[in-house]
């Protein structure tokens, strides 16, 4: 039997819930029952939705809503600022704030391994899929909801530009040469198939 990688091509889904944008970009699934991780066999760990290629170069996709998370961590830290004084709410502060950073880097290194073996399973693929080097990470969220506070909206402006930056000293190395988190829309405009 020859497989072709092709049967993962696919426009992309975000996945957000509640959000109304459709996408144009494609890519190869990953993730679900079409993917490519349930082909090449590895079914532990947290994989990232999609590979796509741009400008012959391979870059992986994680679409997060980023802001709802941020937006339920403001919550659980008001929570946890009502605790007794004889609690350490910072180390709860912190185990919160790092799951992002440590979900979104261990996503990109498990993926690592399914993008290892594509060239074992498959016959047919893009021959920038043979190239094992350094990729790039690309972590695609929704936008800032305009009914949030100003302090809201600031406190997650914050955490997203802390949250690449976070993310990339997890991973930029011989791994990955950079991590960008990017807007649905601007990377529909950036990145869609002309």
């Amino acid at each position: 039997m020859t497989l072709d990688i092709g049967q993962h091509f696919e426009v992309m889904d975000h996945e957000v819930s509640g959000l109304d944008y459709e996408l144009s970009v494609e890519g190869y699934r990953v993730d679900g029952d079409n993917g490519i991780r349930k082909v090449v066999g590895v079914n532990k760990g947290k994989v990232i939705d999609y590979f796509m290629l741009k400008r012959s170069r391979c870059i992986f996709v994680e679409f997060s809503d980023l802001v709802q998370g941020k937006v339920d961590i403001l919550k659980r830290e008001k929570e946890i600022n009502d605790w007794d004084d004889g609690v350490d709410k910072n180390i709860f502060k912190k185990l919160i704030k790092n799951a992002a950073r440590d979900e979104m880097a261990s996503k990109f290194k498990d993926s690592r391994n399914i993008f290892a073996k594509i060239p074992n399973k498959y016959v047919q693929y893009p021959s920038e899929f043979a190239e094992q080097g350094a990729k790039t990470f690309f972590i695609i969220h929704a936008p800032i909801c305009e009914q949030l506070p100003d302090s809201d909206k600031v406190a997650i402006t914050k955490y997203l530009r802390l949250l690449e930056d976070r993310v990339s000293a997890c991973l930029e190395d011989e791994i990955c040469d950079r991590v960008k988190l990017m807007l649905l829309d601007v990377f529909e405009r950036e990145y869609a198939a002309p």
